[in-house]
């Protein structure tokens, strides 16, 4: 388990791809209070009325979906050159990848509620008015799948390298 660990995980691709992620999360960061700056949302929003109410989570929503399409792309293609040396991918390995991320972002939803709930439960509170248990609950969700995320994806650029390899095969007997 250690030399799986340590040949996956400490190294120089694993490293680039970490940093890589550090600059997606901040470009997600960005976005997302860009775009709730743009909606003009912010935590003093009175959501209690139905219009409102409405407004918000579709800004929310929004913004959230914008964040997340403009960071996967730049994590695609930033992973894609600099931490898995590949620079011509075809439709196929984007639409794999971009599933991949559609699954990171469900799980670390997933995780998020689950690790924010049961700190909620561990700390006895009855609620998380600043909105910092939430994101720091993100955050351990988030750090929780890059590992898993990585591999995912390298899976995705290993096959897209198999499928040129068998390409280039195919043209060259056919020659």
């Amino acid at each position: 388990m250690f030399k799986f660990i340590k040949e996956k995980f400490f190294t120089k691709n694993f490293l680039i791809f970490c940093v890589i992620g550090v600059i997606n999360t901040v470009i997600n960061f960005a976005v997302m209070k860009g775009m709730i700056y743009i909606f003009d949302i912010s935590s003093t929003t009175d959501i209690s009325t139905k219009d409102a109410g409405i407004m918000y989570y579709i800004s929310m929503g929004t913004s959230t979906l914008l964040a997340f399409l403009i960071a996967s792309l730049f994590s695609y293609f930033a992973n894609a050159r600099f931490t898995y040396n590949e620079r011509n991918n075809d439709t196929k390995t984007f639409l794999e990848a971009f599933l991949a991320f559609i699954l990171r972002f469900v799980l670390t939803y997933l995780f998020t509620l689950l690790i924010w709930y049961l700190a909620m439960i561990i700390f006895s509170l009855d609620s998380d008015p600043s909105g910092w248990l939430r994101t720091l609950s993100n955050l351990v969700a988030s750090i929780i799948l890059i590992p898993p995320f990585y591999i995912a994806l390298g899976f995705v650029f290993k096959r897209s390298r198999k499928r040129k390899e068998e390409k280039e095969n195919i043209n060259e007997n056919n020659r």
